[in-house]
């Protein structure tokens, strides 16, 4: 398998499209990004009501950075083009802080299968049987697979990214192999991979969160790689998953910044331009297809012809990044993440602050 590191994004952040354009034929890339703003010492609600544009006005990103810093404890944004396979930032607040992304590690999982398609190991309309050691929650229809049930492999890459599908995830991870999943983050760009190494099924992820106790994480946290891998084989995996019965009542966020898989946006910025790069080879459309298939944002058609996106979220953490299209042919990435590991998230004030992102890159010159 290659996993020689990408080195798409390495540029100065900030630019105009004429310095995008520019760092582009000269052969330039995304920055590290920004610094985080200090959060204003007053409510959230009182800093976002400041912050907001009058209505008809749109939003000027130094407006956008208030928004985003009074709607949670911890967010963070990233805007950029991706111009002739390189992603050149607009615009980024927090851009280089490492985060819980939930969900959104699926785009390894993505991406490791694009080599094994490409290698002519796997096929997107190969079957695959159902195995009761894949079986997750919570989300996702699969999780009342049958023993022996079949799906191919494009199913259940478009159950993983539309729905989140933690089963079919699961599947995936199992069938390219977890350390290939961990090799891929390396490969697509990720700027220290051992942060979610070993890689975690969703599965484990949950008996992590929600069956082991404190005193076991502490350990598992504290043990070495190969330490972790054991806990992993010889004490969650057996786990009954009758115990997981418990994955639906989760009410306060759990170990949000300890259990999790981990990233900065720079990095899924760096994910979903590979993904793009592959797709533009024999074969491989379909890798833009399955991320098509959920937007959770809206989009006017017209406005945005394309639209891919993985999306992550769990009690106090909101995670997503878009993959955009805008009907003058120019393509751009928005990624956004707002964690607070106290209390749930407050989505009626945090919808209008991603929207606001999405409108501004409507008109972006």
């Amino acid at each position: 398998m290659d996993t020689r590191k990408t080195d798409h994004l390495t540029a100065a952040a900030g630019a105009h499209r004429l310095s995008r354009r520019a760092m582009a034929r000269a052969g330039g890339g995304l920055a590290s990004g920004e610094a985080a703003a200090g959060r204003f010492g007053r409510s959230a609600s009182a800093r976002q009501a400041d912050a907001t544009p009058e209505p008809g006005q749109p939003p000027s990103w130094e407006e956008i950075d208030q928004l985003f810093a009074g709607a949670a404890p911890e967010a963070t944004f990233l805007a950029a083009e991706l111009i002739d396979g390189r992603c050149l930032p607009i615009h980024a607040y927090n851009t280089d802080a490492v985060l819980p992304v939930g969900s959104t590690f699926k785009f390894w999982i993505l991406g490791a299968l694009a080599l094994e398609i490409q290698a002519g190991t796997i096929e997107w309309e190969q079957p695959v049987a159902f195995n009761e050691l894949y079986r997750s929650v919570p989300a996702g229809d699969l999780r009342y697979a049958l023993p022996g049930a079949q799906y191919t492999v494009r199913y259940l890459a478009e159950r993983m990214m539309q729905k989140s599908d933690n089963t079919a995830t699961d599947v995936l991870i199992y069938l390219v192999g977890r350390e290939n999943v961990e090799a891929m983050m390396a490969t697509m760009g990720h700027h220290d991979p051992s942060l979610n190494i070993p890689l975690m099924t969703t599965r484990e992820f949950a008996f992590m969160k929600l069956v082991v106790s404190t005193a076991d994480i502490d350990a598992y946290l504290a043990a070495s790689v190969d330490e972790r891998r054991q806990i992993l084989t010889d004490k969650i995996d057996p786990m009954p998953y009758e115990a997981l019965a418990v994955a639906d009542n989760q009410t306060v966020p759990v170990e949000l910044f300890r259990v999790e898989w981990f990233a900065s946006r720079t990095d899924l910025a760096n994910a979903v331009t590979w993904i793009w790069i592959q797709s533009q080879k024999e074969g491989m459309r379909p890798l833009l297809e399955v991320i098509a298939l959920e937007t959770q944002l809206v989009f006017i058609g017209e406005i945005w012809p394309y639209v891919g996106f993985k999306g992550g979220s769990e009690i106090g953490l909101v995670n997503g990044t878009w993959l955009m299209q805008r009907a003058d042919g120019h393509w751009f990435i928005y990624s956004i993440i707002f964690a607070d590991e106290d209390a749930p998230l407050d989505m009626a004030s945090i919808v209008p602050v991603m929207e606001a992102g999405r409108d501004i890159l409507a008109v972006t010159p």
